[in-house]
């Protein structure tokens, strides 16, 4: 109870509760939640439940659904906000067929489809049709079942990227694609990160097509990197808008490559992992540039990496907040100082 004393008049005023904020502002605080706190917070009353139903809130809400709840979110909350949806979210999951009708029958909308480390039917290519406002699509970590049959394993699956005209980022795991699938992923000119750091085997010139077409347009690139060379990485060091360039082997990479990265300007986040990569060169390449953007940089397994390479770094790249020098040698030399590295650096080191 609220007391208010005004020239010797005593004035009562009720308790504010929750249930006095406006409709508008119940809204923002329940965009602002995940899907199974929505669930909980529909169930109060009459008003919160039709809230709870507003379209914005499911314009910023992802649905994550797991083998643990999928019955309670398709029993109780795809019914009543399917056609809402944007953002759905399947991890650590193995049914992929019991949400399959659900997902296709009552979320037409989905821009933002995250398969995260589960195992669903290779049907699920097929089903990308259905969804072609998808500005997002991921395969992190996942299994893919029922595959075709292939000889040598390489370009098995096919992703209906023709009907993908709005995707923008595309992340996909350890298995491939067709060739013509591939080569359909040049249509989504609105693709702008793309992540194929775990699949190898990419065609050389499927890469030149690709980054040709990207050029103007290009943030971030995850590759594995066994199939490129000096001419692929010129092209790379023409997309001025990279800031994101991550390369898991450069083990077919030379000396030369690392000229063409001074191009790139505005790099925010550099992994070379895996490379041979000569010391002069390495020092050549940090000490002739600064890195006013760069928060984190992996050298990782690269052979030639030294303690005289690292304090050019950290010259070079004064906003760095993680650096990776994971299994690179010199790390295990006899005269490692360790205390010394963590001293100049004072950030997150990842050495082994």
């Amino acid at each position: 109870m609220v007391h208010l004393e005004m020239t010797g008049v005593e004035i009562c005023s009720h308790a504010l509760t929750i249930n006095d904020l406006p409709n508008e502002l119940l809204i923002y605080i329940f965009s602002m939640i995940d899907s199974e706190s929505l669930l909980a917070v529909a169930k109060v009353c009459v008003r919160w439940q039709q809230l709870c139903l507003t379209p914005c809130i499911w314009d910023n809400t992802r649905l994550i659904v797991c083998m643990k709840n999928y019955v309670k979110i398709s029993e109780n909350i795809v019914p009543f906000v399917a056609k809402y949806l944007k953002n759905v979210k399947l991890q650590y999951f193995k049914l992929y067929s019991q949400v399959r009708a659900s997902l296709i029958s009552y979320c037409p909308n989905l821009t933002h489809l995250e398969i995260s480390i589960s195992q669903v039917d290779s049907c699920i290519f097929e089903d990308l049709g259905h969804w072609p406002n998808l500005k997002f699509l991921s395969f992190r970590n996942s299994l893919i079942v029922q595959s075709p049959e292939n000889a040598n394993g390489n370009f098995v699956y096919h992703l209906p990227f023709e009907k993908l005209k709005y995707l923008e980022t595309l992340i996909l795991s350890n298995f491939a694609l067709t060739q013509s699938s591939l080569y359909n992923m040049l249509q989504c000119v609105n693709l702008v990160s793309i992540n194929m750091e775990k699949m190898k085997n990419i065609p050389a010139d499927f890469l030149e097509s690709l980054l040709r077409s990207k050029q103007s347009t290009l943030r971030a690139l995850y590759i594995y990197g066994d199939t490129l060379n000096d001419d692929i990485m010129c092209y790379i060091a023409n997309c001025k808008t990279l800031h994101i360039l991550h390369i898991m082997t450069c083990k077919t990479l030379f000396d030369s490559s690392l000229v063409h990265l001074y191009r790139l300007k505005n790099l925010q986040s550099l992994k070379l992992r895996h490379g041979y990569f000569s010391t002069v060169a390495l020092l050549a390449y940090f000490s002739n540039n600064i890195f006013q953007k760069l928060t984190y940089l992996s050298l990782s397994r690269c052979v030639h990496v030294t303690m005289q390479v690292a304090k050019v770094i950290k010259a070079s790249a004064p906003n760095l907040r993680e650096l990776s020098f994971y299994l690179c040698p010199f790390i295990i030399a006899p005269d490692f100082n360790r205390a010394e590295l963590e001293k100049m650096f004072k950030i997150q080191l990842l050495l082994d």
